[in-house]
């Protein structure tokens, strides 16, 4: 009969983890390759495995030829630091980068309830049981003697476990600090919700998402892949960049994000890196829209080389010529001759 216990081992794995774990649309290979390179790397106290050979992976049911298309595509996501040279691999704790679509039927909502409602059974099982008794099955009772502190620690195992008083004149082992064990437990508590709910309590970034569904995306349904977007973006450009790339894209009345991401990659190449820098490179594409079409960088447009003796002959008045009496009757005579040589021929 198996009896799996704590002290055999164990994998301590974040919680936000397992919820974005959970969360996001991993298919079920790439859900195996992240929890055995997870079982051999924090599963042996690391925080990296090895992997030698593709062929290691078959033992979870994978077959070679999709081993690497996978690999590569959770290196791509920002979910796997993979060393090609060494095989060695990681997950990437930061999952702010992964860039895994979430699953379309998670609620944030939902899953808190869910997990509050086991909260609250284990709090009310532990409310029914005795004060005199624990969770084990057997009741250790504590000992009344006291231990020596000269005395050697005896190597025997014992059941019995020793109470310790006090000791007059020690130093006191309270915290010292302003802010008291319960307030920085309070502050890991808040610190953990935030990082559970992602961005959702950032002022900033509601103010983003607000307008965004106000000016661009009105007209068209809220996509979840556009959302891990502005995500990504919010935490690569800052609040004021994307601000301003979102106020260029609702001036050319653009819906979506594709003339967003477009502006940003333009920033991005131009090292545009300040609102300051943003409004410079604005005012340079502004002036460059205004000059005159015949001018281009400053310089005078291309004129046509016009040869002298064409301007000469514009110049001078055409003369008329005129016909003496003599030259029409003979130029009528000459077309009379051609009338009837013509008449002749048909017939």
């Amino acid at each position: 009969m198996t009896n799996p216990e704590m002290e055999k081992g164990y994998i301590r794995i974040a919680n936000v983890l397992w919820n974005e774990l959970l969360r996001r649309d991993f298919t079920k290979r790439q859900m195996n390759l992240i929890l055995l390179i997870w079982r051999l790397s924090y599963g042996t106290g690391q925080k990296d495995c090895v992997i030698p050979n593709y062929t290691v992976f078959e033992l979870i049911g994978m077959y070679k030829q999709d081993v690497k298309k996978e690999l590569t595509f959770l290196q791509d996501c920002a979910v796997l630091d993979w060393d090609r040279q060494t095989m060695v691999f990681c997950i990437n704790k930061n999952y702010r980068h992964w860039q895994i679509t979430p699953n379309k039927k998670w609620e944030n909502e939902g899953y808190n309830q869910l997990m509050h409602k086991n909260l609250i059974r284990k709090k009310e099982q532990n409310q029914k049981l005795p004060a005199n008794t624990s969770r084990s099955s057997k009741n250790v009772k504590v000992s009344k003697l006291l231990t020596k502190r000269r005395k050697a620690v005896s190597k025997s195992l014992t059941f019995k476990l020793v109470k310790h008083l006090p000791v007059k004149g020690a130093k006191s082992a309270v915290i010292r600090d302003s802010a008291s064990l319960k307030t920085g437990l309070k502050t890991v508590k808040s610190k953990d919700i935030k990082e559970c709910n992602s961005n959702s309590s950032d002022v900033d970034f509601q103010k983003l998402m607000k307008f965004y569904r106000e000016n661009l995306q009105k007209g068209i349904s809220e996509s979840p892949f556009n959302y891990e977007l502005l995500t990504q973006w919010y935490g690569e450009y800052g609040y004021e960049l994307l601000s301003k790339a979102m106020e260029l894209a609702a001036k050319a009345e653009a819906k979506g994000v594709k003339y967003l991401e477009s502006v940003l990659l333009n920033w991005s190449k131009m090292g545009v890196k300040t609102v300051e820098d943003a409004r410079l490179l604005e005012k340079q594409r502004k002036a460059r829209q205004r000059r005159p079409a015949n001018q281009t960088n400053g310089s005078t447009a291309k004129r046509d080389i016009v040869p002298d003796w064409y301007v000469k002959q514009k110049s001078q008045p055409v003369k008329q010529k005129t016909e003496t009496e003599e030259e029409k009757r003979k130029r009528a005579a000459e077309a009379d001759r051609m009338l009837e040589e013509y008449l002749k021929g048909e017939r």
